[in-house]
């Protein structure tokens, strides 16, 4: 399956820290940006379609709406960091149009000087603009340590989220380009153009793949049949049903439910 949209992250929306244990976490992707540090031990890092086992002292970089993922794979003590956009406009800015090439900061030196000042940021005792300098020079020190490219496309976090939002909220209804058009204030090759560029996949696909997500909670409820699972979850007619699943899962739904 496709990463999933962190709703309940996007609404918090806050600035976020915590400490882990043997941590795991399922592929998703946020507006925020996301730093998250392997502290001890060992975790398999997935962040877009890179992957890597960090070790103590490393740290991984997911920005607006990287997908990512954790697992730990004997064990591991980690933290995290999460930024929202509206905190750090001007770091948004300036990678505007770049692309992460490598999410990855494997340079200890350089982690454990990041983790001083996320030490600092734990500080209750800090007013908001000391606690955003301290975020401005991590950022600072992360965009010089994590590899880019240029790009033409442009990621806009509101539009982002307002879409996301939008799509996790109606997608039980008949939803089209044209719709969105209408909803939304910008021509139909744009909103097409822009959510692909942002995304890595098509707006009917991402449709798609939330209505399956929707379909096989309500299977494993086992109370329903498969056409009401399909009909409930947004899908118009059970041939477009059956070609997405088996599209997605390699097998037919009956032969999914006989395995769970």
């Amino acid at each position: 399956m496709h990463a999933d949209f962190g709703i309940a992250r996007e609404r918090h929306n806050k600035l976020y820290y915590k400490q882990y244990q043997n941590d795991k976490g399922a592929f998703h992707f946020h507006s925020q940006i996301e730093l998250y540090f392997i502290d001890e031990g060992e975790m398999e890092v997935v962040v877009g379609r890179q992957r890597r086992i960090l070790k103590g002292g490393e740290m991984s970089v997911s920005l607006s709406y990287d997908s990512h993922a954790y697992k730990t794979p004997e064990a591991s003590r980690s933290s995290v960091l999460i930024i929202p956009p509206y905190i750090c406009e001007e770091f948004i800015s300036a990678i505007r149009h770049k692309r992460v090439t490598n999410p990855f900061i494997t340079d200890k030196d350089t982690v454990a000087k990041i983790k001083v000042y996320y030490n600092k940021i734990l500080n209750e005792g800090l007013n908001e603009i000391e606690q955003l300098g301290y975020i401005y020079v991590i950022l600072g020190i992360v965009m010089d340590s994590i590899g880019f490219e240029e790009t033409d496309s442009a990621v806009e976090p509101e539009l982002s989220s307002q879409l996301l939002f939008y799509l996790n909220d109606n997608f039980k209804n008949d939803i089209s380009l044209e719709s969105l058009s209408h909803t939304f204030g910008y021509s139909q090759s744009h909103l097409s153009r822009y959510f692909k560029s942002c995304f890595g996949i098509g707006i009917n696909q991402y449709l798609t793949v939330i209505r399956l997500k929707n379909v096989i909670q309500l299977m494993h409820e086992k109370k329903h049949s498969i056409t009401y699972c399909a009909l409930e979850s947004g899908f118009n007619s059970m041939r477009t049903f059956y070609r997405a699943f088996e599209n997605e899962f390699n097998c037919s739904p009956k032969h999914y439910l006989e395995q769970i």
